[in-house]
């Protein structure tokens, strides 16, 4: 049928029916998809209109019910929402799972298995911001689920807001006041607080900020703003006309202006939340040149029919592309293979899946299409649950035994003494790749490491107090940053053989610093804390800081480094009368090592680097001008690395947990060589 014809037009302009929406919102979400797939990492803003849509959507259907009775409706409401949201998104969860299972890195399935859990309860977002953006993590473009986040956004949203707005129309009731009236106030001022908190946390901490509810709120008010006023303003046929060709320019061009993954939700979210709510208030009546013609556009219809199942298919179809093909970028013809699938996919289970579910709405009580879905994701988090608690306890019980001293995995004693112990070559290395990751310092179960983040707050300078020496004769200060950190193990068996007190002042991703070097890559919120930081251990007056020297490089053609903001740092520390022990950067590598070693299990060298990609033939740091007397620099790049090679497993022990960060096993095997390195060094601290 003709998308015009007078049939269609009764059908498209239904009471209550508002058909530019449902154009704008598939012709939005198939941009998501196509600049996921095309876009070479641009955001197309696609999701903001959706999130925007959702908030109009529910609180345009809300204000009708203000009236009725509470229990009774919202039993109804929240069975249509996961009747009409579980049973596609129950599919794809299936199927990631499967496909993790058959073809991702064991490395993996952990966090992909707790992301199942939080996209199937709608908590994807917070479970990004709180694992996938920590420091170290491989970050959410290696995750199948990271598209569930906008989704965890809507559904957090379905589950509060109904609960919200009758509780506002009772209370204006009971106090004389009009429910709509009340509910647009608490509206408009939550969406003005969410706006006003989202510019704030994009210019600290924009990846935690593009994932947070409250940060994304605003868009969703004003599309909870809008319910209020669209239908009730006449505009002239004209001015409609205008508003919604602009308002969908706005939406069509936002991806090619703005690069969204680096600057929502912040200003300029404007642009896509203004070009939908431009069409949005100019929707209405039918136009004759207006753009609600060709968002009527049969094959328009198609997409935003299936819409919902397209986005969610794509993103885990493109990361099993990606992984299958082992390619860290689709090219345009994977593209269209991967788009090709995504479509048949959504229009399959559009066809045989979600619309079937609906139609139950028809046959089942409200109680039965609440409980059902409900149920159905429920049984998803048993099972992904009792997998997930059976890989963590699988890796808390080999690491507990990894912590234990074996002649069969020396470590850096392989490297460092003559002659090199043996061991038996059919004993596997330790940890294993499956629980290197974790495989971590135990005070980072402490709480009192500062996190790398640049949020209100993660200036302030904590502490790791040592009390497992009573009468201490030294006390040690670690701090400068994860490089630091992870010399804990080694440092700790040194400082308790010796009567030390050994003290953590850190923040993660933060080297101990100051400004005095320009540029240097690091966070405001890093230099803040230095600037408290530094004083603090002035007046702490321990009888060292222990820090690290240099940067090796990550990336194939940089050089080992060092930043004359440290050396200033260390002279400043001279100066109050504090000693610097800075020794030289651990090797870093060009991906993450446990994966490399897995897929190679083979030749697992071959995840190596040579020596000489890695460091320079002397420290850079000895050529820095203002370097104090008062600095003892330490190098044990031999207790790493032969004269030629830097292997991933020496002494067989898997020597790193990620791309740059050794495993606490690692680490306390290079104990020996620390405290010689020390006594050589630093004979003043005996």
């Amino acid at each position: 049928m003709h998308p015009n014809s007078p049939a269609e037009t009764t059908r498209a302009r239904r009471p209550g029916y508002i058909a530019e929406i449902e154009g704008v919102r598939g012709l939005a979400l198939t941009l998501v998809v196509l600049f996921h797939l095309f876009g070479q990492g641009r955001v197309s803003g696609g999701v903001d209109v959706f999130l925007l849509i959702s908030g109009f959507l529910l609180t345009r259907s809300m204000l009708k019910r203000t009236e009725r009775p509470g229990e009774r409706f919202l039993t109804a409401h929240f069975g249509r929402v996961l009747l009409r949201l579980v049973p596609a998104a129950l599919v794809v969860l299936i199927f990631t799972a499967v496909m993790t299972l058959l073809i991702a890195p064991t490395t993996r399935w952990v966090q992909t298995g707790r992301e199942l859990i939080a996209s199937a309860l709608y908590y994807e977002n917070w479970e990004l911001i709180g694992s996938q953006l920590s420091y170290g993590a491989a970050g959410p473009s290696t995750s199948p689920l990271q598209h569930f986040w906008s989704l965890s956004v809507q559904g957090q949203f379905f589950l509060v807001w109904p609960f919200l707005v009758l509780a506002l129309a009772v209370l204006a009731r009971r106090l004389g006041g009009r429910p709509a009236t009340w509910v647009g106030i608490v509206t408009a001022v939550a969406t003005i607080a969410s706006f006003v908190y989202a510019i704030a946390l994009t210019g600290l901490d924009q990846p935690v900020a593009y994932f947070n509810s409250f940060t994304r709120f605003w868009e969703i008010g004003v599309g909870c703003l809008l319910a209020f006023v669209a239908g009730r303003l006449s505009l002239p046929q004209v001015a409609r006309i205008v508003l919604g060709w602009t308002g969908l320019a706005l939406i069509v061009t936002s991806g090619f202006f703005i690069d969204g993954a680096h600057l929502f939700p912040g200003v300029w979210t404007l642009w896509p939340i203004i070009g939908v709510s431009l069409v949005i208030l100019s929707s209405g009546e039918p136009t004759r040149v207006g753009p609600d013609r060709m968002l009527e556009w049969a094959p328009l219809r198609f997409f935003a029919r299936i819409s919902y199942p397209l986005y969610l298919w794509h993103w885990p179809i493109l990361i099993a592309y990606l992984e299958y093909r082992d390619q860290s970028r689709v090219g345009v013809l994977g593209a269209v293979v991967v788009l090709t699938i995504s479509v048949t996919l959504a229009w399959a289970t559009q066809k045989f899946i979600a619309e079937p579910a609906l139609r139950l709405r028809v046959s089942w009580r409200p109680r039965a299409t609440l409980l059902a879905p409900a149920a159905a994701l429920l049984s998803v988090v048993l099972v992904v649950g009792a997998g997930v608690f059976t890989l963590e306890r699988a890796r808390e019980a080999e690491l507990a035994t990894a912590a234990a001293p074996s002649s069969d995995h020396p470590g850096a004693r392989a490297l460092t003494e003559t002659p090199p112990p043996t061991w038996d070559a059919d004993t596997p290395f330790r940890p294993s790749v499956d629980a290197a990751f974790d495989d971590l310092p135990d005070l980072y179960e402490r709480g009192c490491v500062q996190k790398w983040r640049s949020e209100p707050g993660m200036d302030e300078v904590l502490t790791c107090e040592d009390d497992s020496v009573s009468s201490p004769r030294r006390t040690i200060v670690m701090s400068g940053g994860s490089h630091v950190l992870h010399w804990y193990p080694a440092l700790k068996a040194v400082a308790e053989a010796r009567g030390w007190s050994l003290v953590v002042v850190d923040k993660d991703g933060c080297r101990l610093t100051t400004r005095a070097g320009g540029k240097d890559g690091l966070s405001e919120s890093c230099h803040s804390w230095n600037d408290k930081a530094i004083p603090y251990l002035i007046d702490l007056h321990p009888d060292a800081v222990f820090t690290v020297a240099t940067k090796t490089p990550e990336v194939e053609g940089d050089v080992e480094i060092s930043y004359p903001g440290q050396v200033d740092a260390w002279a400043r520390l001279a100066e109050g009368g504090v000693p610097v022990i800075a020794i030289r950067d651990t090797p870093r590598f060009l991906g993450d090592v446990p994966e490399c070693v897995e897929e190679n299990a083979a030749d697992p060298a071959s995840c190596g680097r040579d020596r000489s990609d890695v460091f320079l033939p002397t420290s850079p740091v000895r050529d820095e001008p203002g370097l104090s007397d008062e600095v003892t620099l330490l190098d044990l790049t031999d207790a790493f690395c032969t004269q030629t090679r830097c292997d991933p497993i020496v002494g067989n022990v898997l020597a790193y947990r990620d791309q740059d960060h050794m495993t606490a096993t690692y680490s306390a095997t290079l104990a020996t060589a620390l405290d010689a390195a020390l006594r050589e060094a630093a004979p003043w601290l005996d």
